[in-house]
């Protein structure tokens, strides 16, 4: 069995104290090269299925925008996938979107093991670094997950620009679904593309678990291919995400 040497994540501004802390589960596309490129095509590395496209540099220009700390995930959610809980739900895909992930078929307990040892913990434990000096600073921040999602699924459109993931806590959504719907002009998905029942292990772990506003945002891919769509969103997230920081942080007080 090959070893597998550990990717850490990236992070922005550790120091930022902006009352904010913001995780990309999927911001990278990388597959480590012992893994031997996982036997896909290259192509498949720049679709939807192997990274959250867009959702890397809206991290980054956010995490400036708002002086939260920002951890991103540097590997490919083919590799592992940083959002799926590894007790109950399967965090190494064989397949994604139909295509078969051949380099994840077949994995024995030891080889499973290792791939979360390199690549999934190293993630949640950086996560739960940042949040603890956060904490022990006496931030409690407000988690925002940044994810991206296809216009098209299944043949089937999807009308949101944004929208909004959550659990049992939806303060942070009611809090932004006005403004961006009202000032912004901007069709808000409820639990939609996806839901938060289903899909939000790092949420809950990071942010639900320690009873603070949070919730995953999704962006539509189409609106942030590129840097203009980019840096525009993120702009729109830091203008609605301030005042409610704000607010958050006197109600803690």
């Amino acid at each position: 069995m090959k070893i597998l040497d550990p990717v850490l994540p990236t992070c922005f501004r550790p120091e930022g104290s902006g009352g904010a802390l913001i995780l990309c589960d999927h911001a990278s596309n990388h597959i480590p090269p012992a893994l031997d490129g996982l036997g896909l095509d290259p192509d498949y590395l720049d679709c939807h299925i192997a990274v959250d496209i867009g959702a890397a540099a809206v991290s980054e220009r956010l995490s400036h925008l708002l002086d939260a700390p920002a951890i991103l995930a540097n590997v490919s959610r083919l590799v592992v996938d940083p959002n799926r809980d590894p007790h109950t739900q399967n965090p190494i895909p064989q397949t994604s979107d139909g295509v078969d992930i051949p380099g994840n078929q077949g994995l024995s307990a030891a080889q499973r093991t290792a791939r979360l040892d390199a690549y999934f913990h190293p993630y949640h434990r950086a996560c739960e670094e940042q949040l603890a000096a956060m904490m022990a600073a006496g931030q409690k921040p407000v988690v925002i997950g940044l994810h991206s999602f296809t216009p098209v699924m299944n043949g089937i459109a999807r009308p949101w620009e944004i929208g909004f993931l959550y659990a049992g806590d939806d303060r942070l959504y009611r809090s932004m679904r006005g403004p961006l719907a009202q000032e912004w002009g901007l069709n808000v998905g409820d639990n939609e593309p996806y839901s938060g029942a289903e899909l939000y292990y790092s949420m809950h772990r990071h942010g639900e678990a320690h009873g603070l506003m949070q919730a995953t945002i999704e962006l539509r891919q189409d609106l942030i291919g590129d840097q203009a769509g980019q840096e525009r969103f993120a702009h729109i997230l830091a203008q609605v995400l301030r005042p409610i920081i704000k607010a958050q942080q006197e109600i803690e007080k």
